[in-house]
């Protein structure tokens, strides 16, 4: 009796492996198709491409855009200040920061979860591809939230790969989540405000968020010059050592 109860209860076990196995298939194909058709069409991802594809009903425009922000997530073909941008130009500005809020999250989470499944040893082979995120692993503050803002709103390092690094470090999941979201308001805003006022580039609504953007930016590109150049001169001294 013993023996058939454990042979039916194996029997049940490797149906559901099985089952695991085809669904991790047919998801990652599903993804891999998503991402293929991204890159055919990539020269169609604009904020204007975007909203001539997505439906005309207002739920199913929401749903389409956060199909693509997941896509963004694990692919560089979509710039996610074009879906911000394609959610003002859809809906009003207080439904499109909600839609992009919720597209934010999405956006970071799924690197962050293949980061932490992939663990430790992701890091460095991360930090050997990218050097520049070497300026996660050498930040002086320990406090998760602040560090998953700071790197959003500097705004330097691949987000994607980030993420997956941040993931892989295993900070706590809602301060990462918290930090990254507030990280992200000035684009989710700004590119919403210029989405809204597409038709009109020289509103003041377009040009100032432009301009908020424009200064992020070369704020993250001064960063990035004297954070290398501190490297340099730390790697300096220490070899003289």
């Amino acid at each position: 009796m013993k023996n058939e109860t454990e042979r039916k209860r194996q029997t049940q076990d490797k149906r559901h492996d099985t089952l695991n196995i085809v669904g991790k298939v047919i998801g990652i194909g599903l993804w891999v198709a998503l991402i293929a058709i991204c890159i055919v069409n990539r020269e169609k991802i604009t904020a204007e491409g975007i909203v001539g594809l997505v439906p005309q009903n207002s739920w199913l425009s929401a749903i389409v855009l956060l199909v693509l922000f997941a896509v963004k997530s694990v692919s560089v073909v979509i710039y996610s200040g074009i879906l911000y941008a394609a959610s003002g130009i859809l809906f009003s500005l207080p439904i499109a920061i909600i839609i992009n809020i919720i597209g934010t999250v999405i956006m970071v989470t799924i690197p962050y979860l293949i980061g932490r499944k992939a663990g430790t040893p992701l890091l460095e082979r991360l930090v050997a591809k990218n050097p520049k995120l070497a300026i996660i692993r050498d930040f002086p503050s320990q406090n998760d939230l602040f560090v998953s803002f700071f790197v959003r709103i500097v705004g330097c390092l691949p987000g994607d790969l980030v993420c997956m690094y941040l993931g892989a470090d295993r900070l706590n999941y809602p301060r990462y989540l918290i930090g990254s979201v507030l990280g992200s308001m000035s684009a989710v805003i700004s590119f919403a405000v210029m989405g809204m006022n597409a038709d009109d580039i020289t509103s003041p609504g377009f040009l100032i968020s432009l301009g908020i953007e424009f200064l992020l930016m070369v704020g993250s590109i001064v960063f990035g010059l004297v954070w290398n150049k501190r490297r340099k001169r730390n790697s300096e001294k220490y070899d003289r050592k």
